[in-house]
């Protein structure tokens, strides 16, 4: 299991083990079939590279266990998306100016490349894709995040659902959104439909 946190700490801090700039442990194991009232322990690291505009190398997240089943916790700092080197971030950011530029996808590929050389049009093509897999799974957490996130009326259409979505999230800030996401789903927005339990 993964929670993402918030933290003012930048990418390049967590490319050394420091257990300061992490959250104390869970004081309660968060699986639901333990649920027991006792402070995980700290266990050790793992790396992850990770991608953005600023910062691009590997990172070191912490993980927690609890002493009654056994399970792991990491906890991601709020840039980070599970199984994603990208930050989540810039995924958002990216995307929402897409839809809001009216460019052509070759075209502003070529503009971010200039500060994400590794971008590619099959990046941006697969989160889109993955935005309109999930849009259940989505429009679940943004209910829960905040009503008036609720859609009213007609069902839109997948394309303009994404862009009011994005338009949405950046309302509310890429980092909240994350976050907020993450603790109420217990997922990443990105979260492959085959991970949904």
């Amino acid at each position: 299991m993964q929670f993402s946190f918030y933290t003012d700490c930048t990418a390049q801090d967590f490319s050394v083990k420091n257990s300061k700039i992490f959250p104390t442990a869970p004081e309660r194991c968060p699986f639901k079939d333990c649920s027991m009232p006792v402070k995980l322990k700290k266990h050790g690291y793992y790396s992850k590279f990770y991608i953005s505009g600023t910062f691009s190398g590997v990172i070191y997240i912490r993980r927690y266990i609890c002493p009654i089943c056994g399970r792991t916790v990491s906890m991601l700092p709020m840039f980070c998306l599970q199984r994603f080197q990208y930050s989540g971030i810039d995924i958002i950011n990216i995307l929402h100016e897409f839809y809001q530029s009216q460019m052509s996808l070759r075209k502003f590929v070529e503009k971010v490349k200039l500060d994400l050389p590794t971008i590619e049009r099959r990046h941006i093509n697969y989160y889109r894709k993955r935005i309109v897999d999930n849009r259940k799974l989505i429009q679940y957490g943004l209910n829960l995040i905040s009503p008036e996130f609720i859609f009213a009326g007609t069902i839109p259409e997948n394309q303009i659902w994404v862009k009011t979505f994005l338009d949405k999230v950046q309302r509310l800030h890429p980092h909240v959104f994350l976050v907020g996401f993450s603790k109420t789903t217990g997922k990443s927005f990105l979260t492959s439909q085959n991970m949904i339990a």
